[in-house]
């Protein structure tokens, strides 16, 4: 029993010393979290107007039928990249916009993307542009006296307008449609959702020449390649969520 000490000592030093010098055979536990906790955002697509909600029409289209294509085109192209996709309707139902913002709202880490097509009192307007909140509304229940605590305020909700950039740049690449630009606007479903939200117009369905491209199925794939490759850009800008032990939990750690 003498001579047992230092032999488990031994064993404990050279475990010690494995531990220090063994190459890296995998992610450790804390790569595993950061992994886990930095994973996509989960992309709301909200393809706008549905049910007795018809939105523009012209040309022969309507575009509640053209907005819910491409949502689903770009939930399609976006899943083989691991992001995960809400769809805030999958048929021809009327989702109110209350609850189409509340959807995103649920979610910790996620973005949205809300899918239009635009109409204009001329037949001549064209292009695409893409929306993004003047400043966020905090949700119902979210707001504090944090300055009567003396605690720092909240940082700014992030206004989309970084997503909004990336998702009109590569629309105007991928159809060599006019580019509208970027525009700041309080329409409800991104000023009322926490997380960045842009709103998407593919188009000016009353103007002939636009509807008949926009008919076209290969178009819309078009559109909808350009709104998920913004999303892509998107993520590789974003601040890393804070880890929490909630959020371990959730990520299974």
């Amino acid at each position: 029993m003498k001579n047992a000490m230092p032999c488990v000592g031994l064993v404990v030093l050279a475990g010690c010393l494995t531990f220090i010098v063994a190459p890296d055979e995998g992610p450790s536990t804390e790569a595993k979290i950061e992994s886990a906790l930095n994973s996509f955002p989960t992309v709301v697509i909200d393809p706008g107007h549905g049910g007795k909600d018809e939105g523009a029409s012209g040309n022969g289209l309507v575009e509640k039928t053209l907005s819910l294509d491409v949502a689903l085109r770009v939930e399609k192209i976006l899943k083989p990249f691991n992001f995960p996709v809400v769809l805030t309707r999958r048929d021809d139902t009327f989702i109110p916009l209350e609850e189409r913002a509340a959807i995103a709202n649920r979610l910790d880490n996620a973005v949205f993307v809300s899918i239009h097509f635009n109409h204009a009192k001329d037949r001549v307007s064209t292009g695409v542009e893409t929306f993004y909140a003047p400043a966020k509304v905090p949700p119902d229940g979210s707001w504090t006296w944090v300055g009567f605590f003396n605690k720092p305020d909240a940082p700014p909700l992030d206004n989309g307008e970084t997503l909004a950039g990336f998702i009109q740049a590569a629309l105007v690449l991928r159809t060599d449609a006019v580019n509208r630009g970027i525009k700041s606007r309080e329409l409800y479903v991104v000023r009322h959702t926490r997380c960045p939200a842009v709103l998407v117009e593919g188009g000016f369905i009353n103007n002939p020449l636009e509807a008949a491209l926009i008919s076209n199925g290969e178009y819309r794939q078009r559109l909808a390649s350009a709104i998920a490759e913004g999303i892509m850009s998107y993520q590789k800008t974003r601040p890393q969520p804070i880890q929490t032990p909630s959020k371990l939990a959730r990520a299974g750690l």
